[in-house]
């Protein structure tokens, strides 16, 4: 079990530097980039969240959050109008979700634009309240993980929220 525990955050922290490296190719050809050849994603946002970066994929499966964090695809990019959605594990990359404080600057990066987004929520929700990805007036990014953190028990009900307001945009 210690192996295994050891393989996941090991698979998920080297998935990053390729997914990393993808990403520049793909801001620097306008192409999708898959990290890895077998890949059947591939990475459409940096996300910068105190002074940690990650890189988010497209789609939200178990099978793409467990090489990083995944965009929601029925929601809007980041820095595009709407409420841009990105879930992760709470045990590797969105771990850091659990420091996170209201007022705290999110940024994310996408091929055409940098946007800030201001945290303004911090909760706990249950996994029914699909309303948690619906658009509402302002443009938003709502980041979600399982919780409890640090939890051992495998797919839990609830869900550790945070809820950002765009801030900032620069080209």
């Amino acid at each position: 079990m210690f192996a295994s525990s050891g393989y996941i955050h090991a698979k998920a922290i080297l998935a990053q530097y390729l997914i990393a490296d993808a990403w520049q190719e793909s801001v620097q050809t306008g192409e999708k980039i898959t990290p890895w050849a077998w890949a059947d994603t591939w990475p459409v946002a940096k996300l910068t969240i105190a002074d940690e970066t990650l890189y988010v994929l497209a789609g939200a499966t178990g099978r793409v959050m467990a090489f990083g964090p995944g965009h929601l695809s029925s929601t809007p990019f980041p820095g595009e109008s709407g409420n841009a959605v990105i879930t992760g594990h709470r045990d590797t990359h969105f771990s850091l979700l659990q420091e996170i404080k209201i007022g705290e600057v999110i940024t994310t990066e996408t091929a055409s634009q940098i946007t800030q987004y201001k945290v303004q929520e911090v909760r706990i929700a249950h996994q029914n309240q699909i309303n948690l990805t619906e658009s509402g007036i302002d443009d938003e990014l709502t980041l979600i993980t399982c919780y409890p953190f640090n939890s051992a028990a495998p797919n839990p009900e609830l869900r550790y929220v945070v809820r950002a307001l765009k801030v900032a945009v620069t080209s």
